[in-house]
């Protein structure tokens, strides 16, 4: 029997590395950053997952999770449309995709129930009745079911036998998250956590997808060695590691 040819294990770790970034500055620095500026207000505090910002209003509260909700779907759709492009570009998105938008549909249920942070901060400032609760509950869990959906569809394509295109950038996107999380000064323990439960326990449903797609024939097409990629990953990494994530701002 041919031996299968396998994937180049650190180009799709550096798919992980940069998944975890970008999802961040789509939720801190897109999301709630342009929030903050149409409310009129000023950016005091940016990390990795923390945001802060001075005469804060609705739009800066809630726009965190709409810039990951709008770049997960940019994402999902530019696989279909970048069909041609190269394999490594379409699994970065594919895992982009995939992750932010769980990420934002678990972190709506979770909020749904203790009626904290981004969507809690919304409620109060418009002055939601009770019945949020169970609407966003309810909002999040279909999304997180229609968000499996068209992963495990796109991953049929793409993942076929190969399942650690899927569990390697989950893997490192949520290693990532915890230590650029843990680089924060002003609260490394709960800062790390927050990123645990935003990139390894709320995309969990990946872990479906790939069992189901492990016992399939094999994609035909393997992930190569691209050592320009995993370069420009590891720069840009330790870049916002020394940056962003340690904190900017004057609150930093």
């Amino acid at each position: 029997m041919k031996e299968r040819v396998k994937d180049d294990v650190l180009t799709l770790a550096a798919i992980g590395i940069l998944v975890s970034m970008v999802a961040s500055l789509a939720h801190e620095a897109i999301g709630h950053g342009v929030g903050c500026a149409v409310d009129g207000g000023r950016i005091s505090l940016i990390t990795f997952l923390v945001f802060r910002c001075a005469g804060a209003g609705t739009m800066a509260d809630g726009g965190g999770p709409v810039g990951v909700l709008l770049a997960g779907c940019v994402a999902l759709t530019s696989v279909r449309v970048f069909q041609s492009k190269g394999l490594t570009g379409r699994l970065f998105l594919l895992n982009f995709g995939a992750i932010t938008l769980l990420w934002v549909c678990g972190q709506a249920m979770e909020e749904a129930f203790d009626g904290s942070d981004d969507w809690g901060h919304v409620a109060h400032d418009l002055g939601w009745s009770s019945q949020w609760h169970w609407l966003l509950a309810l909002a999040g869990l279909l999304g997180y079911i229609i968000t499996l959906r068209m992963v495990s569809r796109l991953g049929s394509v793409l993942a076929n036998g190969r399942p650690a295109r899927l569990l390697l950038p989950y893997a490192t996107a949520t290693l990532s998250a915890v230590v650029l999380g843990a680089l924060w000064h002003g609260g490394r323990a709960a800062s790390a956590l927050d990123g645990f439960l935003s990139f390894g326990v709320a995309p969990v449903g990946l872990l479906l997808i790939a069992r189901r797609l492990a016992p399939m024939e094999p994609a035909p097409n393997v992930v190569s060695r691209s050592v320009g990629f995993v370069i420009f990953a590891g720069v840009i990494w330790l870049a916002f590691a020394l940056t962003v994530a340690r904190g900017w701002g004057p609150l930093s």
